[in-house]
């Protein structure tokens, strides 16, 4: 309960944090992440690629991560939770082969209840390649988070969708990276609250410190 209760109290401070920047700042610290990104031999060495769809507002938008990866003819995935919101269940699926131009996310994909876009549902998926093999391994993991620490532990939204995900392809991890804005990264002073199960990110980067290997 105390651990419950401490991940609850942090997760309210950084969305106060986080609420207090505007849109500009939003931009100029996610252009900084990307080009963090960039520069690092974990994405210019992975053939594919895992990134999230960002929410309109309060958090890193990897808008122009995912356009560079499509560029660069990685192998592209991204997460689809809008099936059934009560089972807490994601998928990570190919959309690189799907797109014309990264304007169709946007503009053409449905959004869920977060107004996050997702990956519409095709009759009967054939053109979707999932990944949940090692045929389709994703070699690089970009993950959300609302807080992150040195030691590289990362504090969630509180559903477990990466949680359960990273459980379920535990046969073939992908490299771990967090990515967000200035104030969802602690002090050095400071830890996440974490249990034995919670995943340890491989490195994360943020837009003052850039790049750092855990």
């Amino acid at each position: 309960m105390a651990l419950r209760e401490a991940k609850k109290l942090l997760r309210t401070k950084v969305r106060a944090s986080l609420r207090a920047l505007d849109a500009e700042v939003i931009a100029e610290q996610s252009e900084a992440v990307a080009r963090a990104l960039w520069g690092s031999e974990l994405y210019r060495s992975c053939a594919s690629i895992g990134i999230f769809l960002s929410m309109p507002q309060g958090e890193i938008q990897t808008a122009s991560i995912i356009r560079q990866a499509l560029a660069d003819q990685k192998r592209v995935y991204v997460p689809r939770v809008g099936l059934d919101f009560e089972k807490f269940d994601m998928e990570m699926l190919r959309i690189d082969h799907l797109l014309s131009s990264a304007d169709e996310i946007e503009t053409m994909w449905p959004r869920n209840k977060w107004k996050i876009p997702e990956p519409p549902v095709l009759e009967g998926e054939e053109q979707l390649a999932y990944a949940d093999g090692a045929a389709s391994t994703i070699d690089l993991l970009i993950m959300p988070g609302v807080a992150f620490d040195r030691l590289g532990n990362r504090l969630g939204q509180g559903k477990g969708y990466y949680d359960r995900y990273l459980e379920k392809h535990s046969a073939t991890p992908p490299t771990l990276v967090g990515i967000g804005l200035t104030p969802q990264f602690l002090n050095d002073d400071e830890t996440i609250p974490v249990t034995e199960q919670d995943v340890t990110l491989n490195a994360v980067i943020s837009p003052s410190s850039g790049y750092t290997m855990i």
